[in-house]
């Protein structure tokens, strides 16, 4: 063992790349918290949520394919209410897809140190604009939902689906003009490139104004959805009131798919804001055995903890999201639940098969 380390009660493997990081006088304590960091990144923030992430993936992928067609019988007023519905889905396939592509590949096989700007830039970008898109499709969502309940005559006659179209094609476009400068930057934080951003100065400005950005975009979200939340549950007091049974039960649904979103931003706000506070003015080294971040290695726990949180909160957002829509669309249940029977019926005759193939094999 190493000088430095030589009076420490537990010995780690990563003990070897920080014997020159001799200027702190708790080398013991700072190597064990450094080993926990390890151990969480490979637990928490790469098994974990990469089988989370996947498992978010197929799901998507499954309601995307039964979203699609249906969208394309569906008449004409109520394809207005299915496009942010498929534009949620598209944003949490790419989120999940490049999140999956960021901890399980890019990290493992690609790491920071070693890889090309442009492919980090790449993943990242992707991910920026799933995540600003992704809530750009709660907005949209919420907002046609308000119009189509409070205007029902407006969201009839002067609503037109290309209106609705370039609605969210403009949400696109404003989820790539945030996200490209923003994720040029956050990959110059940890890898050289084009745009060089050290990280004792650039790096906690980065940090500060991307903090800046997610939390005004989380703002706009929930206070967009709460207002149309308070907005439906007057009006579904207002239809109990005149009788109208119908209207209210089918508003009370639509109440309760906007409640579990605004539920759920407001959860994920909660867990993208709190290590992004922490993210604030902390100038850690993108090559993680460095002595400048084994001398802040107490704080990378913190961090640590919080961002595989996030990550799993996320993953499990992603998950819920699409089973949200299933629960509570009859359309799209009706689909679920025709799939399941048909495959039910499959795996009956699968096993009447099985059991015919094995009685013919029995001696006479």
């Amino acid at each position: 063992m190493g000088d430095l380390f030589s009076n420490c009660t537990d010995h780690y493997p990563i003990e070897k790349y920080f014997q020159n990081c001799t200027n702190t006088s708790r080398p013991c304590e700072l190597i064990h918290d450094f080993a926990v960091v390890a151990q969480l990144l490979t637990i928490l923030d790469f098994y974990i949520t990469c089988t989370l992430f996947l498992l978010a993936l197929i799901i998507n992928i499954y309601f995307l394919w039964i979203c699609v067609p249906l969208y394309w019988k569906m008449s004409y007023e109520t394809r207005k209410r299915y496009v942010f519905v498929i534009s949620r889905c598209v944003s949490s396939i790419s989120a999940a897809l490049t999140l999956l592509i960021l901890r399980c590949i890019l990290y493992v096989y690609f790491p920071p140190e070693t890889s090309s700007y442009w492919l980090y830039v790449i993943v990242i970008v992707a991910d920026n604009i799933s995540f600003y898109s992704l809530q750009g499709s709660y907005i949209g969502m919420a907002i046609l939902l308000y119009i189509g309940v409070i205007h029902p005559v407006y969201f009839s006659r002067r609503l037109i689906l290309r209106k609705i179209y370039i609605l969210a094609v403009s949400n696109v476009i404003l989820a790539i003009l945030i996200s490209v400068p923003l994720g040029a930057f956050q990959t110059a934080t940890y890898i050289p490139g084009p745009i060089q951003c050290e990280s004792q100065h650039c790096a906690p400005v980065v940090g500060l104004i991307n903090f800046i950005i997610v939390s005004l975009a989380f703002s706009a979200t929930i206070l967009i959805l709460l207002f149309v939340f308070i907005c439906l549950s007057f009006h579904i007091h207002q239809s109990k009131k005149l009788g109208s049974y119908t209207s209210s039960q089918t508003l009370h649904h639509a109440r309760i798919r906007l409640g579990w979103t605004l539920t759920a931003i407001i959860v994920i706000s909660l867990a993208e804001g709190i290590p992004s506070s922490f993210l604030i003015g902390l100038k850690a080294d993108s090559v993680l055995n460095t002595c400048n971040n084994f001398y802040q290695a107490d704080r990378l726990v913190q961090i640590t903890v919080f961002t595989s949180i996030d990550s799993i909160i996320w993953a499990n957002v992603l998950i819920l999201d699409p089973l949200a829509s299933i629960i509570f669309d009859r359309n799209i249940m009706n689909k679920v639940t025709h799939h399941i029977n048909r495959s039910q019926v499959y795996y009956a005759k699968f096993l009447e098969s099985v059991s015919s193939n094995d009685s013919k094999n029995l001696p006479e």
